[in-house]
């Protein structure tokens, strides 16, 4: 696992039932999980732990996912909050204008008058849609209605000023 990078995919939300299985939400496109054979999970303190998979259900953007060794409700319990990684390199390649959320991490995000508002440190997606969370501690709604483009290649975002509060 040495200079491997991850991209974080998911993140286990709790237990489900008695068997070990996990109720996880899903921050990767289905076709990832569809042929999904091993994850890694890692707590913000700590190593990536290899697990295989041996099932996956996607709904909408929630899923459920039963790995091997992970047999009982109590197993099951010490993974909630770990979040679901997986190689950079194995991630299917996107369509043109298609990108992952974990690209945009470092972005700086402009207003369409130029006005600099800050960098992207991470994507909350917690409510009815995707959050911008910048370093500024400004929250930007990760819509069409207020985003206007994205260069990922770029580093760059630009949102609608008009929509956006001034700091």
């Amino acid at each position: 696992m040495e200079n491997m990078n991850f991209a974080v995919i998911g993140k286990i939300e709790e237990a489900f039932g008695l068997d070990g299985t996990l109720k996880i939400k899903i921050f990767a496109p289905h076709r990832l999980w569809e042929n999904i054979d091993k994850i890694y999970l890692k707590r913000k303190t700590g190593e990536f732990v290899p697990f295989e998979v041996e099932k996956v259900e996607i709904r909408g953007k929630k899923g459920y996912l039963k790995l091997k060794g992970v047999y009982s409700q109590e197993d099951a319990l010490k993974m909630v909050g770990a979040h679901i990684y997986y190689p950079e390199d194995k991630l299917p390649k996107l369509k043109s204008g298609e990108f992952y959320y974990f690209q945009l991490v470092g972005s700086k995000v402009i207003d369409n008058q130029g006005r600099e508002l800050g960098t992207v440190q991470y994507i909350h997606e917690g409510g009815m849609y995707p959050m911008l969370v910048l370093d500024t501690d400004q929250i930007i709604p990760f819509t069409k209605d207020f985003v206007l483009e994205v260069k990922p290649e770029e580093k760059l975002i630009t949102v609608d000023g008009e929509k956006i509060p001034s700091s």
